[in-house]
């Protein structure tokens, strides 16, 4: 066997491969042992049938193409141990010629990361701040979950819950498929409804009705409504003020399940968004440090990895699609897009976690960063800690059958990198 190897763009290689008329010998033995063994010939056991006889009854055609499939398998895979070569694909193979016996391989292989001075990349971290106005947010928001609704006869104002019943229809008066709803609630300054919508129900009072029209965003979600004017019939089923409830240590227990005073629920608050603020200033400049790595990365990432990983977040769509109760061919046809479609549109993104993920292994590896079996037992409890007892035999479980152990490797290395470089 002779081969040659050529580095092609886009972190591909081309294997030239010719295997001579003695090496191709041994592939049609193994052949016809193979085909002996899935043919039934009367007066012979299966796997004992002499070539002789085989060839009377299977086409040599088919013998020929079994012993090449055969040779290129164990060929190509000679050349890939024996050059060390890091394939992440399956080759596409075309034959250059028949005798002497010659094929062409050409398979994308773990592209080379090239990183200049990436130790000086120097990262601001946000100093973390809580404001007097970040904990009336959150005690705000606590009273809103609080507030006892009551019907009433007079106007709507913002802040009040109604119930209303709307249309919309096109320019000719033609009804608009899904524009249509009946006892639909909404708290009137949320904003949870086209821009403008909830605007046009302040002043009403129950069963007042009203036409009006709305233009839709130019970045609505359904295209065909981007833009649109629609006009909306409504109708205000119900009316309810709100009553906000006192803040107060009663409050407070009903709210959080505890007893404490309003400076104790004050502190308790600070404590937690200044724990989400560090976490997020954290995460911050974890982001800016990988953006800072890209820029100075100089690599080639092969099409079929880039089309894998947009599959994969395609896939992750449609868990989270399907994790919602809906369907992923119903959501398309909403979207009026394609799987086809989305797969394009995903691979700028699918190309850039790649990247990431490559250039993290280079730094990880450069900063000799490892992470001990000791190290992972202990992230293994701590995440024991957080779950019922019950469930810890099934973590144990996932463990052993080495399902998470890499997983909480690859963590904890992340993180050990992280507070080394930042």
């Amino acid at each position: 066997m002779e081969y040659t190897i050529k580095k092609l763009q886009k972190s591909e290689v081309e294997i030239k491969v010719t295997i001579d008329a003695k090496d191709l010998e041994k592939h049609y033995k193994k052949a016809y042992e193979d085909l002996s063994k899935e043919v039934s010939i009367k007066g012979f056991r299966p796997g004992h049938i002499p070539q002789a006889v085989l060839e009377k009854h299977i086409d040599k055609k088919h013998i020929d193409e079994h012993a090449k499939e055969l040779a290129m398998q164990m060929s190509y895979a000679e050349v890939v141990t024996k050059e060390k070569l890091q394939v992440v694909s399956r080759p596409k193979i075309t034959i250059e010629s028949e005798e002497p016996f010659a094929y062409v391989a050409v398979v994308a292989v773990l592209p080379e990361v090239e990183l200049k001075d990436y130790k000086s990349i120097k990262v601001v971290k946000k100093e973390v701040k809580v404001s007097e106005k970040d904990i009336e947010e959150v005690i705000k928001d606590l009273k809103k979950h609080g507030t006892i609704y009551k019907d009433t006869d007079r106007e709507a104002k913002k802040g009040d819950r109604v119930e209303v019943d709307f249309e919309g229809f096109d320019e000719s008066g033609k009804a608009l498929a899904n524009t249509k709803s009946q006892n639909h609630p909404v708290v009137l300054g949320e904003n949870t409804l086209i821009p403008g919508f909830e605007d046009q129900l302040v002043g009403l009072k129950k069963d007042e009705k009203k036409e009006f029209e709305i233009t839709f965003p130019k970045d609505y979600g359904k295209k065909d409504f981007q833009g649109k004017k629609v006009k909306f019939k409504v109708e205000i089923k119900r009316v309810e003020e709100g009553i906000a409830p006192e803040l107060n240590e009663e409050f407070i227990e009903k709210m959080t399940g505890q007893k404490m005073t309003i400076d104790d629920l004050k502190k308790d608050i600070e404590k937690n968004i200044h724990a989400r603020k560090t976490q997020e200033a954290k995460q911050e400049s974890e982001n800016a440090y990988i953006e800072e790595l890209l820029k100075k990365t100089k690599v080639e990432v092969p099409d079929s990895l880039i089309d894998e990983e947009a599959h994969y977040i395609l896939h992750e769509m449609q868990d989270e699609i399907s994790g919602k109760g809906l369907e992923f061919g119903k959501f398309l046809e909403q979207a009026q897009t394609t799987e086809d479609e989305l797969m394009k549109k995903y691979k700028p993104e699918a190309e850039k976690r790649i990247k990431v993920r490559l250039v993290l292994q280079y730094v990880i590896k450069e900063e000799k960063v490892e992470v001990s079996d000791e190290e992972i037992e202990t992230e293994l409890k701590k995440i024991k800690s957080f779950y019922p007892e019950k469930e810890h035999s099934k973590i144990d479980s996932d463990y052993q059958k080495g399902e998470l152990k890499p997983q909480l490797a690859n963590r904890l290395t992340l993180r050990k990198l992280f507070e080394k470089v930042l």
